[in-house]
């Protein structure tokens, strides 16, 4: 009979199971939103889907330490994405010769919102999309409260003269 708590013939302390079935279903019920949230900050299904997974690889070691969950993996995915927009920056600003199929579908209110500077980009989103509150915002942002309120109606204003 195999016994799932030995792995080749070690046993594997009850702790580290209960750790990995913890993130697993952190995993499965975080996955969906998170990937969302990245989609909209870097704007392809590929970094969102990497953003996430990387950040859920970084939060394994430490997952026994970690207070909230949610708050954490929302405050891991923003950063994966920052690191993501800086690597196309970075890309950006290099001369290239531009793919032959350059014609993308365009969505006029969310090429707004991703030309947003970034604390204000990722404030509208988590404040429309994910309907997190000002305190929530400022935890997952790492800001007071405050400066979330003054930051969402610095990119309020800037959305309404963009799109009016």
């Amino acid at each position: 009979m195999h016994d799932p708590l030995l792995a080749k013939g070690r046993a594997v302390p009850v702790t580290e199971v209960v750790v990995h079935e913890d993130i697993e279903q952190a995993y499965r019920r975080l996955y969906p939103s998170l990937v969302r949230l990245a989609y909209l900050l870097v704007d392809t299904p590929e970094h969102a889907e990497e953003a996430v997974q990387d950040s859920f690889t970084r939060a394994f070691s430490k997952w026994s330490r970690i207070d909230s969950p949610d708050a954490y993996m929302r405050t891991c995915v923003v950063n994966a994405c920052r690191k993501v927009q800086r690597r196309r920056q970075l890309v950006r600003r290099t001369p290239q010769a531009l793919p032959d199929q350059a014609v993308l579908d365009t969505d006029h209110i969310a090429d707004v919102v991703r030309a947003l500077r970034s604390p204000m980009r990722e404030a509208v989103v988590l404040r429309y999309y994910l309907q997190l509150t000002d305190p929530e915002i400022a935890d997952t942002l790492g800001m007071a409260v405050g400066t979330v309120k003054s930051t969402l109606h610095r990119a309020r204003a800037h959305l309404e003269k963009e799109l009016s």
